[in-house]
C-alpha cells in the first residue's frame, strides 16, 4: 500500500508491505521493519529495528491522525495516491461508489441506507492492518445501497456504498 503522509508542510513517502508477523515500512526510501501490536484502547506496542515504543494513534476525520509517543504529539495526514486523484476528476452530478481502498474487516457502519450525508462524512470504521480508517463520504447526497454489514471482510476495491 503506497500513501503520501504530511507532517505540516513536509510531504513523507510511504510503503507499507505485509510481512510474517509485521510490516515493511518504506518512508522517503528508507526501509524498517516493524511488528505491530494493538493494546487497549489507541495504544499500539511497535518494535522497530529491535527498540520497543508504546505509541497511541487517533484516527481524526479527513485521513488526520494524531500520534503521541514519551511525551510528544504529531497531527499527520494520510492520502492515498490514488484515490486522491480520482478524487479530482470525480463526476460530482453522477452516483458516488465508495470502495474499499485496501482490505480490512468492517468494525462499525456509522450510517443507514437511506440517510443523507455531509462531504467527509464517516460512512465506515474499516480495520486494515492492526489500525481503524474511517472511510468517509466524497461529497454530499443520499446513500442509495449499502453493501457492508459490521464484522464483514473486505477486499480491495470491493464496494462500501453508493451515494447519489
Amino acid at each position: 500500500m503506497r500513501f503520501k503522509a504530511f507532517d505540516g508542510d513536509r510531504e513523507v513517502d510511504v510503503e507499507i508491505e505485509p510481512l510474517d508477523g509485521g510490516y515493511a515500512v518504506t518512508l522517503d526510501g528508507q526501509r524498517r521493519e516493524i511488528d505491530a501490536t494493538k493494546l487497549e484502547g489507541s495504544y499500539y506496542s511497535l518494535i522497530v529495528d529491535h527498540r520497543s515504543y508504546e505509541v497511541s494513534v487517533t484516527a481524526g476525520e479527513g485521513g488526520e491522525y494524531t500520534v503521541r509517543h514519551s511525551g510528544r504529539k504529531r497531527s499527520l495526514r494520510l492520502v492515498d495516491p490514488l484515490v486522491a486523484a480520482a478524487g479530482a476528476h470525480l463526476d460530482r452530478s453522477g452516483p458516488a461508489q465508495i470502495t474499499a481502498a485496501m482490505p480490512g474487516r468492517v468494525v462499525k457502519v456509522m450510517v443507514e441506507q437511506g440517510e443523507e450525508v455531509v462531504e467527509g462524512q464517516g460512512l465506515i470504521i474499516l480495520e486494515a492492518m492492526k489500525m481503524e480508517n474511517e472511510v468517509e463520504a466524497p461529497r454530499a447526497g443520499t446513500v442509495s445501497k449499502l453493501e457492508v454489514v459490521e464484522g464483514q471482510t473486505l477486499e480491495s476495491g470491493e464496494i462500501i456504498a453508493l451515494i447519489e
